[in-house]
């Protein structure tokens, strides 16, 4: 869609940094969220579903303040291919912890690896009794052991990563398992979600189970990646049976979740969630990306009966940035979260593995001045500190063929053939960058493409490519412009934002019933994060998790390349109290709270080795 003007088409293209922008599903309330958010509209098209975990190497120096390491153990991957990459998130039940196996590094034998911690200076992997996820599919976010009955049942999510690999009705949901004997699993229900009449169920980023105590019954909630009605709540009372009471919630339709301002606050879904009795009632937590922390009131979980307690916003300006003089809207990103045992404070994560912002402009036109979104392909230079697009971009269709020689920016409308494709024919044409914008059907979906390449290649929305293109129609349906119409100019570039970081809230939750409120009190991160400096070959350096103490005051962070870090929270804010990277660093996902014989531990899942056992000692 544009005129080429290869005389003012300018492209930098520097050394490549190993970053990534991450992907999802798109809400804003001047836009249409796209029914398409999540998903491929043929198959082969080519979409990253789950970016949010891919690491760099490097790492920060050995660090250990006022934590003790007790033990230690590393996972053997079936496969062979090593474990960088592999481990995910970590629970622990009795005498036994379970680390789920990821996708990286080849997607492989998925699962949970069972690990003895009956001596916690020396855990040990039970080889016989990994529990596998179906072929094709992998584990991460959100394992969990509940009592039902006399069985200890064990809980893992379905995301998938080889279609070819996946067989039908052996995809998505969540897979329950007997570990009573955790030597010993025995599988009671794999794939359980949310089918709609389809073979398969849709994938599962992350769940929470509970007990309700008023009813008897046990649940467990689910991020439905598939879905705007992207929280689902099964009955497991009978684990082998179980049943969907609930997928209509719809946080941004339901209880308008999201918010005007900021205006990149457009990527509003389900995360990952905590459910809690608090009084005669219980609480769920969610995180809801940009949409912020959502409190509900599940205590009577069926359709029509959840209720909103509280929900938070961000700020106008990025807090952790504005402490050091820089003035940007805030990231969003709103990851995990857990409340203090009192039930008045809550710890929340906002995980961003981008420490870069890209900002994208259009500079010329009907639109110039206008801002919007960018995104890179999975596997192609991303926009970063040394890489920018800029100029006017010459529009050549869908690009499904191979096109006429070209330089500088292809601009290119998405639909009928591969990402890959299009990529190709461009970088074949000589083009030195390509824009893809969504078609009708996609309309202001963001999606992260699946596509491999030497050369820049992001994606925007229909409206973005509209505007890019002069067009007053800037509707979903409104036709295309021919190829070679003309285009204006526009600037993608980084700029330094940080990692993701710590927020303190405090929470007023009645007991009974009601509404409630969620308040900031302060924001908490660790120095390299913030400094530019650190933002390539340390690793990444982004909070993940949290996990509180029952002490009321202390709270443990899985920061991923940042190591285990230890803070006291309350109502004057957030205080770094202990610290801990090992030699040859760490890359900690998971962090739970362990209690033996009185005693408290910290155990933390390390992607790249297995298991750690600490405790704080002041």
């Amino acid at each position: 869609m544009r005129k080429r003007h290869n005389a003012r088409n300018a492209i930098v293209i520097m050394a490549a940094l190993a970053l990534v922008v991450p992907g999802s599903a798109v809400a804003h309330p001047e836009h249409d969220r796209g029914s398409g958010s999540f998903q491929e509209q043929f198959p082969g098209e080519g979409i990253v579903y789950d970016k949010q975990h891919d690491g760099e190497d490097g790492h920060l120096p050995a660090k250990q303040e006022n934590v003790d390491l007790v033990g230690k153990g590393e996972v053997t991957n079936p496969s062979g291919a090593g474990n960088t990459g592999r481990v995910a998130d970590v629970f622990a039940h009795g005498d036994y912890a379970y680390l789920t196996a990821f996708r990286e590094p080849t997607c492989e034998d998925g699962g949970v690896h069972v690990m003895d911690i009956s001596d916690l200076t020396a855990p040990a992997e039970v080889a016989d009794a990994f529990i596998p996820t179906s072929p094709g599919s992998y584990a991460g976010e959100g394992i969990q052991v509940i009592t039902i009955g006399e069985r200890d049942v064990l809980i893992h999510q379905n995301e998938t990563c080889d279609a070819e690999l996946a067989e039908e009705g052996k995809v998505g949901g969540v897979s329950l398992w007997d570990v009573t004997d955790p030597a010993g699993p025995q599988p009671l229900s794999l794939h359980a979600g949310d089918y709609d009449d389809r073979p398969s169920a849709n994938t599962v980023h992350s769940m929470y189970a509970w007990t309700n105590v008023f009813d008897g019954r046990s649940y467990v909630v689910l991020v439905d990646n598939e879905e705007l009605e992207d929280v689902d709540i099964m009955d497991i009372t009978d684990p082998a049976n179980p049943v969907m009471v609930n997928d209509t919630l719809d946080l941004v339709e339901l209880f308008g979740v999201d918010q005007e301002s900021p205006d990149n606050l457009r990527s509003i879904f389900s995360h990952d969630m905590m459910v809690y009795k608090v009084g005669k009632r219980y609480v769920m937590t969610m995180s809801y990306w940009d949409g912020g922390y959502v409190l509900l009131d599940v205590t009577d979980p069926t359709p029509g009966n959840v209720s909103l307690i509280a929900e938070s916003d961000y700020a106008e300006l990025d807090e952790e940035r504005l402490k050091r003089g820089h003035e940007i809207s805030p990231e969003g990103n709103a990851h995990q979260n857990e409340l203090s045992p009192s039930k008045r404070f809550m710890i929340a994560t906002d995980e961003d593995f981008n420490p870069y912002r890209v900002m994208a402009s259009i500079d010329s036109g009907p639109y110039a001045g206008t801002e919007y979104s960018a995104t890179s392909a999975g596997d192609t230079p991303p926009i970063d500190a040394d890489t920018t697009i800029s100029g006017a971009p010459t529009f050549v269709g869908l690009a499904c063929e191979p096109i006429e020689a070209g330089s500088g920016v292809a601009l290119i409308e998405r639909g009928v053939c591969a990402f890959q494709d299009k990529l190709d024919n461009i970088e074949n044409a000589g083009y030195a960058a390509g824009i893809v914008f969504n078609n009708d059907a996609g309309c202001d979906a963001q999606v992260t493409m699946l596509a491999a390449g030497d050369i820049p290649f992001v994606f925007t929305t229909r409206t973005a490519g509209l505007q890019l293109l002069g067009q007053d129609d800037l509707s979903c349906s409104a036709a295309t412009p021919a190829a070679g119409s003309e285009v204006a100019e526009t600037t993608i570039e980084a700029i330094f934002d940080g990692w993701g970081y710590v927020r303190l809230f405090g929470t007023e939750i009645p007991k009974t019933s009601g509404t409630g409120s969620i308040r900031q009190i302060d924001t908490y991160a660790i120095e390299e994060s913030q400094d530019e400096n650190y933002a390539t070959g340390f690793g990444d350096l982004s909070v993940h998790e949290v996990a509180m103490d029952t002490d009321g005051k202390t709270a443990y962070l899985s920061y991923y390349a940042g190591g285990l870090r230890v803070v006291k929270y309350g109502h004057t804010g957030l205080q770094e109290v202990g610290a801990f990277i090992d030699e040859g660093g760490n890359n900690f996902w998971g962090v739970e709270l362990y209690k033996r014989d009185g005693e408290t531990y910290v155990l933390a899942s390390d992607r790249d080795f297995g298991i750690y056992v600490f405790q704080y000692n002041p």
